[in-house]
């Protein structure tokens, strides 16, 4: 025998997405005593599309699941079509039976749907059947078809082809593959498609202020809540045992009427004109908050509680107050979705943990313990005046107060003078460089400088300061005009210095015009020199001998004539 894979049977053609799908939707179609019923549609942008298959297919499965199991009436199938609408006048619950399909709702349809599939999609059909989840996900695989004749697989008014129909009483879950085909008869697909309802239900505690200075001066009312998001959920225990703990405690007392009780049950409305605190009473409760409720308790000592203190439940019998499931309706969460729980009128702070047990809308019991609350809001800190850390704004003192970073010096001539200090001390005191003789402020600012050179009055030191005097003074901060400065002091000699304030005698000047010999009688007379460089030679060997001719070389030169300035002022001998 031949076995033909899904793939053959829905004769793929292409495997491409088409932007004509626009993915999944559903909607909550009733809500009665077999749970809620939604409807699950596969959503077009194009009227002539055609939904061909709703299938499975390893690694692409079809998966529907519940937290509750699924609703399946005894007169219906895994597919509508086995579904007669005239009997729903006789079976009422009919019409909320479980099933998947492609557009189909019911039998009245000149050609049903069909379906297909191995042995894992006969054992996810038997399983969805008896209620329980429907999960393919096989190489067979297996599918729900239509054909193109078939006027419910093409999207309806609102672009829709109804893909399956599911009743429970929990949270849901759909992943599943859709095969579809366009006016030019291309064929596509879109696998791995996810939606479900999911409920998270309780969604913790919180409080009110109901009303301020309300039984005496300082006494707030306040109100505890349960909030769920669920409106089915309702509330049926609150609880405490010896690893649980449920306590409420104050840091002041609790106002409990001598009319009251520790049950909202045990408040009658009646008397409150006549005994004004009575609204006011501290209780706990389960939704109601006065005799009208039935809410109960068993094993919780309330005695300390009535006399104003706290309420604690933590041994091994434990203890509860409780409702009897359905018979309380004010333990189903209100419009807001909450749940009162107690009524508590204090002049401090209250810290409260509570257990919970709560029945979901599928029926299950669900417990949330150590479920823990502080109100007021308030600010801790300081409350001592008188603390450096004093935070006015604090309603209960933390223990934080600390006496020493506000300690200051109320020396009014001490650099960290603080004229706010609390608490004096000055030994803390700082004061200038030098203080009580400082030059200098506490910034380290001259207090005297007159001319501003960032040197204080009193530590100049008057002497030259210019690098190049002969007297230069390097400890001088201050230049008192004294400097010496050796040089020459003649502007037209070639070493003139501006700055010299002492001749040195070392003056020199340059020469200008020709030098030479400019004595005519010399022998080496130059005619064109204009300067006589003491160079001019006579001849003294005409006879006679020449009386300057001093070394008798004949010639009258500079060796003569040092020999005469040396003898130059001597007496002569004969």
């Amino acid at each position: 025998m031949k076995r033909f894979s899904l793939a053959v049977l829905l004769l793929v053609s292409m495997l491409t997405v088409k932007a004509e799908f626009t993915g999944l939707t559903y909607e909550v179609v009733a809500t009665t005593s077999v749970g809620t019923t939604y409807r699950v549609y596969a959503n077009f942008d194009d009227a002539t599309d055609l939904a061909q298959a709703l299938y499975a297919e390893s690694p692409f499965a079809l998966s529907i699941t519940s937290s509750a199991g699924f609703y399946q009436d005894a007169l219906g199938n895994y597919t509508p079509e086995a579904i007669n609408p005239l009997l729903y006048s006789s079976f009422q619950n009919l019409i909320y039976d479980s099933w998947i399909t492609l557009g189909q709702d019911d039998s009245n349809f000149p050609s049903p749907i069909g379906s297909v599939g191995g042995a894992g999609w006969s054992s996810g059909s038997l399983s969805f059947e008896a209620g329980g989840d429907f999960e393919v996900n096989d190489g067979v695989g297996g599918s729900v078809f239509a054909t193109p004749d078939q006027i419910q697989a093409q999207p309806d008014g609102n672009g829709r082809v109804l893909l399956a129909q599911l009743t429970t009483t929990g949270t849901w879950n759909m992943t599943c593959n859709i095969q579809w085909r366009d006016a030019s008869l291309e064929v596509f697909q879109e696998t791995g498609l996810s939606i479900g309802f999911e409920v998270t239900e309780y969604q913790g505690l919180s409080y009110e202020l109901e009303a301020e200075n309300t039984s005496a001066p300082g006494f707030d009312t306040y109100r505890v809540y349960a909030n769920f998001d669920d409106p089915g959920a309702q509330v049926v225990a609150v609880y405490g045992l010896q690893d649980t703990a449920l306590t409420i405690s104050t840091t002041g007392t609790f106002y409990q009427d001598q009319l009251g009780g520790p049950l909202s049950t045990t408040i009658n409305p009646i008397l409150y004109t006549s005994f004004p605190n009575l609204p006011y009473d501290s209780w706990v409760t389960i939704g109601t908050e006065d005799n009208t409720g039935s809410v109960d308790f068993i094993g919780v000592d309330f005695i300390p509680f009535e006399a104003g203190g706290n309420l604690v439940v933590d041994d091994a019998v434990g203890g509860t107050w409780y409702i009897l499931p359905n018979l309380e309706p004010a333990a189903f969460p209100d419009a807001d979705g909450k749940v009162l729980l107690g009524q508590f009128t204090t002049d401090g702070v209250v810290d409260l943990t509570f257990n919970i047990q709560y029945r979901s809308s599928d029926g299950s019991n669900i417990q949330v313990p150590g479920q823990s609350l502080t109100f007021p809001v308030v600010t801790l800190g300081c409350t001592n005046a008188g603390a450096c850390n004093y935070n006015p704004l604090a309603d209960f003192d933390d223990g934080s107060c600390e006496f020493l970073s506000c300690a200051g010096c109320d020396d009014v001539n001490a650099c960290n003078y603080n004229g706010q200090a609390v608490i004096v001390d000055n030994s803390l005191c700082t004061y200038p460089v030098g203080y009580p003789n400082n030059t200098v402020d506490c910034d380290g600012n001259c207090l005297n400088d007159a001319d501003n050179d960032q040197v204080c009055d009193e530590d100049e030191v008057p002497g030259c300061t210019s690098s190049d005097a002969d007297n230069y003074n390097p400890l001088a901060t201050d230049d008192d005009g004294t400097c010496i400065i050796s040089g020459c002091t003649d502007p037209e000699a070639q070493n003139y210095n501006a700055n010299a304030t002492s001749d040195n005698g070392g003056c020199e000047f340059l020469i200008v015009g020709t030098q030479g010999c400019t004595y005519g009688d010399a022998t080496n007379y130059d005619a064109a020199a204009n300067l006589d460089d003491g160079s001019c030679e006579f001849d003294c060997s005409g006879g006679g001998g020449c009386a300057y001719d001093t070394d008798d070389n004949g010639l009258i030169g500079s060796a003569d004539l040092l020999v005469f300035l040396s003898l130059y002022g001597q007496p002569c001998g004969d």
